[in-house]
């Protein structure tokens, strides 16, 4: 029997909409479809979209005045006056504007289709780094993530979610707590290892990180690198002098973090047989911002707009002992440790053609 073509136009719709995959339809209804399925975040707290409101730590920043620009003030556990990197790299991949945190969220099917962070500030790749201050380490992220998809199975099929998984671009960003706040003011780690040493081991964590994640199904990974930690603002405070001076021991420790890191992930490629492993160089355009700041409409790059925004971080920047600065869009820093959500949107409109893009 002969199909009309009414008829035939119909069947070949029914395929269609019959072989399309679940994020490919959500794409479409979105207005577009995004360039991967979801995007899975792993980390400290420059990724941490909430995690640490669900950890019973001191490390949180569920509280104003943090998130004061977003979702009309409501904090949401990000260290930051709105939105933060994670955000914005969801949204420039047509995913979503807003990550949801893995823990403590009542996250919808769509939230698991197309993106968590299981991100945990204060933490790193030492596993004494978390400890320190009794956030998760970076292999309960890891952990998360194999409960994860058990629940994406549980909402695609078993096959759908290893094609997610396998399709999605993962983000990790961790290590600068390590240097920061565990080797530079802890007194263990300096009585093993020399600063070089440390590195070294810090390296051999990541890459031992970005192995299991292969393991787990993970195919597109973009890794970053270390800031500048010595112009932190926080970090002036504490070992810049009475002129708040970039301090070189750390800034020095985080380049030779990412000169090592970088070589290494050329070999991880070679040896897992995958070339969308890539790192992502934060270094540079942080450290040009806080150097010229008016080259990005900034006027303050040395101190944090909550309060004095020298040292106040987490609970010392709080709406009761800390007031903030009249206009955020002019300073680089929201708090003395974590940029405002103006400086991670340039950071990321910069980053991520040079180095995202690679990895789609």
């Amino acid at each position: 029997m002969e199909l009309g073509g009414t008829a035939m136009s119909l069947l070949l719709l029914l395929v269609l909409v019959l072989t399309v995959s679940p994020w490919q339809a959500a794409g479409a209804a979105g207005g577009g479809r995004p360039r991967v399925p979801a995007i899975l975040v792993f980390g400290d707290s420059i990724v941490d979209t909430g995690n640490n409101n669900a950890v019973l730590t001191l490390t949180k920043s569920n509280f104003r005045p943090y998130g004061k620009d977003l979702n009309g003030g409501v904090p949401t556990g990000r260290f930051s006056n709105g939105r933060i990197p994670t955000d914005f790299v969801a949204s420039r991949l047509g995913l979503k504007d807003l990550v949801p945190a893995y823990l403590g969220t009542d996250l919808t099917d769509d939230d698991l289709c197309t993106g968590v962070s299981f991100a945990s500030g204060g933490t790193g790749y030492d596993p004494l780094t978390s400890t320190l201050v009794a956030v998760l380490p970076m292999q309960e992220e890891l952990n998360m993530f194999a409960e994860y998809k058990e629940k994406l199975a549980g909402v695609v099929g078993d096959a759908a979610a290893a094609g997610i998984v396998a399709d999605s671009l993962f983000l990790v960003c961790a290590g600068t707590d390590d240097i920061a706040n565990n080797y530079y003011l802890a007194p263990v780690r300096p009585l093993q290892y020399d600063i070089s040493a440390y590195v070294d081991f810090l390296v051999e964590q990541a890459c031992d990180f970005m192995r299991q994640l292969y393991q787990q199904g993970a195919r597109r990974i973009a890794i970053l690198g270390m800031p500048p930690v010595g112009c932190v603002p926080l970090q002036r405070t504490l070992a810049g002098g009475l002129a708040r001076d970039c301090d070189p021991a750390r800034n020095h420790a985080a380049q030779l973090y990412n000169s090592r890191l970088k070589e290494e992930i050329a070999r991880l490629q070679e040896e897992l047989q995958c070339q969308k492993i890539g790192y992502v160089d934060i270094y540079d355009i942080l450290q040009d911002m806080i150097t010229n700041p008016c080259k990005y409409g900034f006027e303050v790059s040395t101190r944090g707009c909550c309060g004095t925004g020298e040292f106040e971080v987490s609970l010392l920047c709080n709406q009761v002992t800390a007031t903030t600065c009249p206009d955020d869009r002019k300073y680089v820093f929201w708090d003395s440790f974590h940029p405002t959500e103006r400086a991670y949107e340039i950071i990321v409109d910069y980053l991520f053609p040079r180095y995202v893009e690679n990895l789609l």
